[in-house]
């Protein structure tokens, strides 16, 4: 009797041995808040988050209270502001090296610069940058990694959303086709499992409709860490898989939250989870100085340009209004039309990324509000293409904003108070991401460009300097 309970005893010891915590860290949708600004958390409360100094100082505090500590970013690091996009990127780039990661899969705005920029950001990361479900591998890239660290062997696969063809510029993917998820876990798993992983970590930059998906169709994975949908989980969702949990996470975007990870890994499994989210509030943190030393000459250089005053708003203006003369989207969209002369103006709602406030305009808030390098092009379309194009943005990806002359009245589409008859020709004009076929669009590049007007983004400085103060979204000019 003494013997059995001695062998148990032992076998006790030797599963608390190879019983380990394990700490993940992690981010995503990151989109260059390398500064601090007012952003809603927890969905209603305004608060000033995000900055390098305030994750840099969260993402310390963890490691230095925390053994076995892993960090990640599940993608969309590079483009979004002011401070990333003069540097196309590079300025995250430097954060990120500070930051110390593990690993980080590739966003589908990684590639809004270009694909030289693209590549030029992989190659300056110090980490290893992963996609497993590009065809052909991009370079400097990984499909997969095993991290062997504290005594653990982590796999950590990368994912990119198969999306990122339609919603990206044309040629940004250097000729690569991002295939299906699902089929590259499928194919990487022998590969993966011959290292005999103590836990397998996807960072997925799918959305977390698609992250669900890979989890009730793969079964090696233990855990997703996502982005690309922007979703707050405060705690993690759980699919069920052949008599197995796999968790699935993600901590929001634009830097507002970090997410920790406690878990316990025994035996290969998964023995105890815990998650917390914790929101980036300037005012509850201690700014790592360090960080800014990192990020200043990016800053400076961008400062230059975001503090100057454009002019003025008498009102606030939101892509989101159902008043048409306080949406964004109207606004924006009559100014383009005005500016190209075009009798009807089209802009994606993804590519509005912040809101219009009343008070002084800086050149600053039009950035963020219009991030990317868009330019507007102007084209001659039928009428017909025009309806149907109209009847059909219910099925689309995103919607398109468009000027207010554009009205439909009991399934009718008129400009100017006049039907819209098929067989005429109207001046169309859009950025020329539509116009290649972003976000499904592909309505547009049949017909030539008459005329490129440069950046949607400086064509609405100058309309706003030159008219202000702004009174909403109606064109009323002095001066073009």
């Amino acid at each position: 009797m003494r013997i059995v309970t001695l062998v148990l005893v032992f076998l006790f010891l030797i599963l608390i041995i190879f019983a380990r915590d394990v700490n993940i860290v992690h981010i995503n949708d990151f989109h260059g808040r390398l500064v601090p600004q007012v952003q809603k958390v927890y969905k209603e409360y305004s608060y000033t988050v995000a900055g390098a100094e305030y994750i840099s100082s969260i993402i310390r505090n963890i490691r230095q209270n925390n053994e076995n500590v892993f960090l990640f970013d599940a993608g969309d690091f590079s483009a979004g502001t002011i401070y990333s996009n003069l540097s196309q990127g590079m300025s995250v780039v430097d954060f990120y090296n500070y930051l110390g990661f593990d690993a980080v899969v590739i966003g589908n705005h990684e590639f809004d610069f270009g694909y030289e920029a693209f590549a030029k950001m992989v190659k300056g990361l110090s980490t290893n940058v992963l996609c497993a479900n590009a065809d052909p591998i991009f370079e400097n890239t990984k499909p997969f990694v095993v991290l062997n660290k504290y005594g653990l062997n982590i796999a950590v696969v990368g994912l990119l959303t198969p999306e990122t063809k339609m919603i990206t510029m044309p040629n940004a993917l250097g000729g690569r086709e991002i295939v299906d998820p699902i089929e590259s876990l499928k194919r990487y798993k022998s590969d993966i499992l011959k290292h005999n992983p103590d836990l397998v970590v996807v960072l997925s930059h799918c959305g977390l409709k698609v992250d669900e998906n890979v989890a009730k169709n793969v079964d090696y994975v233990d855990l997703i860490i996502g982005g690309h949908s922007h979703t707050e989980l405060f705690e993690p969702v759980v699919v069920e898989n052949n008599n197995k949990k796999i968790y699935i996470v993600q901590a929001g975007s634009y830097g507002k939250y970090v997410g920790h990870i406690k878990l316990n890994i025994q035996n290969r499994k998964i023995n105890g989870f815990e998650y917390k989210v914790y929101p980036t509030i300037n005012a509850i943190i201690v700014p790592d100085k360090d960080a800014n030393l990192v990020i200043q000459k990016y800053v400076s250089e961008a400062h230059k340009y975001s503090s100057r005053i454009i002019g003025r708003s008498e009102v606030t203006m939101d892509k989101n209004n159902k008043d048409k003369n306080l949406n964004l989207g109207t606004f924006i969209t009559n100014v383009l039309a005005y500016v190209s002369d075009s009798d009807i103006a089209f802009y994606n709602n993804g590519g509005i990324r912040d809101v219009l406030h009343k008070g002084e305009i800086t050149y600053g808030q039009i950035f963020n509000i219009l991030p990317f390098e868009n330019s507007l092009v102007k084209f001659k379309m039928k009428g017909s293409d025009i309806i149907k194009l109209l009847n059909n943005l219910d099925n689309k990806k995103t919607k398109l904003h468009y000027n207010e002359d554009l009205e439909n009245r009991e399934g009718k589409w008129y400009l100017k108070g006049k039907e819209i008859r098929e067989d005429e020709f109207y001046s169309v004009s859009t950025v020329d991401f539509l116009y290649y076929g972003g976000d499904g669009y592909t309505e547009f590049s049949s017909y030539p460009v008459i005329k490129n007007y440069g950046y949607s983004r400086e064509l609405l400085v100058n309309y706003i300097r030159n008219n202000s103060p702004i009174l909403g979204s109606k064109i009323l000019v002095t001066s073009k």
